[in-house]
């Protein structure tokens, strides 16, 4: 069969030229918009430099295929498509980092991408490990704090793979069960300090008894939140040795519907979650979360960002000073039943501050030293990984 003469070479390859258009399309969009992409919970391939020397171009392929992957046109969008598919017709989380229980709870089970999965559980479960030095660092913490005149207390708050084992997928649930978590042995044993032992608590039973009549740990959630961390903060009264006199009324509950702490996780699946919390505004207390709360230290307040103050005139006359990592903020308002002035700061991003600025931090926080408690609270998980000791190490390092 003979062409047309009429038809000229680009009418005869009409059709290659349109699939190697279309399959450059994503390649194009991606060169163009090479900077952008969807908030992908991880770093991003690199373009890859020009190689100067031998291992540097033999490198070069696999760079390239992963700035590649990670970079071509339309690719957020089929990873929504992606995430939604998995999530709806699978049952299944596009992450290492979340799982789904039983009992419609889901878990956090891994605090980056590229940890291994289900360390987040494991670690704080019977035959989880500390970090190596953690109980060295907290008698060292406590040495210095009592050598500043400060006189601290420490709560580890159990999460939710060690309070809410019985939703565990049930492999996991055996080990989680147990009471012989890594604080519980740590706190039995004679690695702390016995001041530090006396100044530590870890509720496990008192929270597992807790969630029979009040929410600790909402299902869509990692970090805690309900009326039962009311109870926590009766808890952690008796540890300063001093009456606090009469606390204030209770405060009346407002459910609230919102997005899950961990929906950030993934795109595209939007995870809600139902919370009860305190209703402050009816009970006649001054709340105030994020930078704006402190405007004493105004110019590193929004670095801080999880921090928060509350103000109870109800409230026995004596002032709570909180450093904690991010599950402080959920009961630091709370703590407002008993303390007529809460100030809690978060740790979490205390390396962006100078230290001048660390300075300045602690002259305010630890003022009027004669009418104010001192509480250290983490997470069992941030506290045996080494997240206390990135909080706090500022807060007591020798200038």
């Amino acid at each position: 069969m003979t062409t047309s003469p009429s038809q000229g070479p680009l009418r005869r390859h009409a059709a290659k030229i349109a699939l190697v258009a279309l399959l450059s399309l994503p390649a194009l969009v991606g060169a163009w918009r090479s900077g952008q992409h969807g908030g992908e919970n991880r770093t991003m391939a690199a373009l890859p430099a020009v190689p100067t020397d031998w291992a540097g171009a033999l490198a070069l392929p696999a760079k390239t295929d992963a700035w590649i992957n990670d970079h071509f046109g339309f690719r957020d969008a089929l990873l929504l498509a992606h995430n939604r598919l998995r999530y709806s017709v699978f049952d299944e989380f596009p992450s290492v980092q979340v799982t789904r229980g039983r009992h419609g709870r889901f878990f956090l089970t891994s605090h980056n991408a590229s940890s291994p999965p289900f360390s987040a559980v494991t670690s704080v479960c019977r035959g989880g490990q500390f970090k190596p030095g953690t109980p060295e660092y907290i008698n060292r913490l406590f040495r210095d704090f009592h050598a500043m005149g400060l006189d601290p207390r420490m709560l580890i708050v159990p999460s939710a793979p060690v309070v809410m084992y019985e939703d565990l997928p049930r492999w996991l649930e055996a080990g989680c069960a147990s009471s012989a978590t890594p604080f519980t042995e740590l706190l039995a044993g004679d690695r702390l300090d016995p001041e530090v032992r006396r100044a530590t608590l870890y509720p496990l039973a008192q929270m597992r008894e807790i969630k029979q009549r009040a929410t600790l740990f909402p299902k869509n959630w990692f970090h805690w939140n309900g009326p039962g961390l009311d109870e926590v903060a009766q808890l952690t009264l008796p540890m300063w040795g001093h009456p606090l006199g009469t606390p204030a009324p209770a405060f009346p509950i407002a459910r609230r519907e919102g997005a899950s702490d961990v929906a950030n996780l993934f795109e595209g699946i939007g995870i809600m979650a139902t919370m009860e919390e305190a209703d402050f505004a009816a009970a006649g207390v001054a709340s105030c979360y994020g930078g704006r709360c402190f405007p004493e230290f105004e110019e590193y307040a929004e670095t801080l960002y999880d921090i928060s103050r509350f103000h109870n005139p109800k409230a026995p006359k004596r002032r709570l000073v909180m450093l904690t990592d991010s599950f402080g903020s959920k009961i630091s308002g709370w703590y407002a039943r008993y303390y007529d002035e809460v100030e809690q700061v978060a740790t979490n991003n205390i390396s962006q501050l100078s230290a001048g600025q660390i300075a300045r931090l602690k002259a305010y926080l630890f003022r009027d030293r004669e009418n104010m408690d001192l509480l250290i609270l983490y997470h069992d998980g941030g506290a045996s990984t080494g997240t206390l000791q990135y909080g706090l190490e500022r807060f007591h390092e020798k200038p």
